[in-house]
């Protein structure tokens, strides 16, 4: 219930100061470049997992983002031994400005995963919070992911999965510098 309320207060804030923030820069950060170590930990009753994922973009509008991610996530089923997938992931990003240092973000993506038995692709967008800690460095955070993954194993039918709402344990964590 916390959390929801502090979602919704957010999410107030965001709302009236879009203009003002709009008012401040009409370039903003259209143009600039951005490297991007992010950190994901995911954990249900059956699967837990890990990715490391570094990303590099730029901004196509002030508060507007495209980029692509490579990275690693390493899964565990139950007590099963853990394997490994690679991960391609084309971005974008829509930024709202709440305080002069603190942003919202929703990002949208499609992870192409490669692993020796099986591929996927998927479609999410995942809510986020974006702090300017100093400089041109950034700490984010991602919490949920909405969306749909397929999965096509070598042996077998393919299957997928819808994600609808927030989990507590999906959480992402990165940092981002400026460039």
């Amino acid at each position: 219930m916390k959390k929801t309320i502090l979602l919704a207060i957010i999410a107030i804030f965001a709302l009236t100061n879009i203009n003002a923030q709009e008012e401040k820069s009409s370039e903003g950060l259209k143009g600039a470049w951005w490297g991007l170590g992010q950190f994901e930990y995911s954990d249900d009753e059956v699967t837990s997992s890990f990715t490391l994922l570094p990303a590099v973009g730029t901004f196509i509008s002030p508060t507007v983002t495209v980029g692509l991610g490579l990275g690693y996530t390493s899964t565990t089923v139950e007590d099963a031994d853990a394997y490994g997938t690679f991960i391609v992931m084309p971005l974008v990003r829509k930024y709202w400005g709440v305080a002069d240092k603190l942003y919202l973000f929703g990002q949208a993506d499609v992870p192409l995963t490669f692993s020796d038995d099986s591929s996927s692709f998927g479609f999410f967008v995942k809510p986020g919070i974006d702090y300017f800690i100093g400089g041109h460095f950034t700490i984010e955070a991602t919490f949920g992911a909405f969306g749909y993954n397929s999965v096509s194993p070598d042996e077998g039918d393919s299957y997928g999965k819808l994600s609808l709402g927030f989990n507590t344990f999906d959480i992402g964590f990165g940092l981002k510098y400026l460039f």
